[in-house]
C-alpha cells in the first residue's frame, strides 16, 4: 500500500495578515496605545517600509501612518495613527479614536500588514 504524503501543500491562498493581536482592555482605553508584536512587526512589515517611514518611527515624534479597515471597502477614508518605535512598536495617537469608532472590545482579534504600493497599514477585524 503506498504512503501519501502531506508536504505542507494547500490550496488555501496564504494569510496575508502578518501581524495578529487580541485586544486587551489596555489597548482600548480612551488616549491608549496599541502595542504590536516586535518580532512580526520587524519580520514582516518593517521590510516593507520605505525608509522614511522607518526613520521617523525612530523620532521623538514617531511617524504618521494611515491604516486601512479592509472591511470598510476600497473607497473609504483611512484614519491615521502615529507609529513610535521605543523599545516596542505601537500605534499612539489616533489609535484609541480609531478603535473607539470602529467599536472594537476585548477579545476582538485585528490582523494588520503593511500595503507598500499605497504606503499604508491594511487592518482587517478577523472576529
Amino acid at each position: 500500500m503506498a504512503e501519501t504524503s502531506n508536504a505542507g501543500l494547500s490550496l488555501a491562498p496564504p494569510d496575508p495578515w502578518v501581524l495578529k493581536k487580541k485586544l486587551t482592555d489596555t489597548d482600548l482605553i480612551s488616549g491608549g496605545q496599541l502595542i504590536l508584536r516586535k518580532g512580526d512587526f520587524e519580520s514582516f512589515i518593517m521590510p516593507e517600509m520605505d525608509d522614511v517611514t522607518l526613520q521617523n518611527m525612530g523620532s521623538t515624534n514617531g511617524a504618521e501612518v494611515k491604516i486601512h479597515i479592509v472591511e470598510e471597502g476600497p473607497e473609504a477614508d483611512d484614519y491615521t495613527v502615529t507609529l513610535i518605535k521605543k523599545a516596542k512598536y505601537l500605534f499612539k495617537a489616533g489609535w484609541s479614536n480609531m478603535a473607539k469608532a470602529k467599536d472594537y472590545k476585548t477579545g476582538d482579534e485585528i490582523g494588520l500588514m503593511w500595503d507598500k504600493s499605497s504606503g499604508r497599514f491594511l487592518l482587517h477585524h478577523i472576529k
